[in-house]
């Protein structure tokens, strides 16, 4: 049996038609550290006319400089996933539909599986509320 750590889905949009550079560098630094595997990259297009373009990463090639990398889970966003997290992308812009495994978190996920417990909830905050609450609570990271 295959056994993954939870995993995010992130979709990202860019005002242009193209992913950022820093983007793209922080996600290809991220994944060679380890603490996630990428299971699922696509980039979805609406064009100047409202057409939508979905881009597969092994079309891709250099635009986004993910070609030395495998996808473990290339497929599990289908087209029909892509076209209800796009729907709403603007004309001339892209977004970043990315499905990423927290490898950091295998074991613990293996362990609760194992001592047949059950993950009664998880919540994900986005770094923007986390960063709000804290500079009102008067943190500093």
């Amino acid at each position: 049996m295959t056994s993954f750590g939870p995993a995010d889905l992130y979709v990202v949009a860019f005002p242009e038609d193209h992913i950022p550079a820093p983007v793209r560098e922080s996600l290809l630094a991220t994944l060679e550290s380890g603490v996630i595997t990428l299971l699922d990259l696509t980039v979805v297009r609406r064009t100047a006319d409202g057409e939508i373009d979905i881009l597969e990463v092994d079309v891709l090639g250099d635009e986004i400089d993910l070609t030395e990398i495998e996808l473990s889970g290339s497929g599990l966003l289908g087209e029909e996933d892509l076209d209800l997290l796009t729907r709403e992308l603007p004309a001339g812009s892209s977004a970043l539909v990315v499905l990423l495994e927290n490898t950091w978190a295998r074991s613990i996920a293996g362990a609760v599986r194992d001592a047949g417990a059950t993950v009664l909830a998880v919540d994900r905050f986005p770094a923007e509320v986390v960063n709000e609450v804290a500079e009102l609570a008067g943190f500093e990271a």
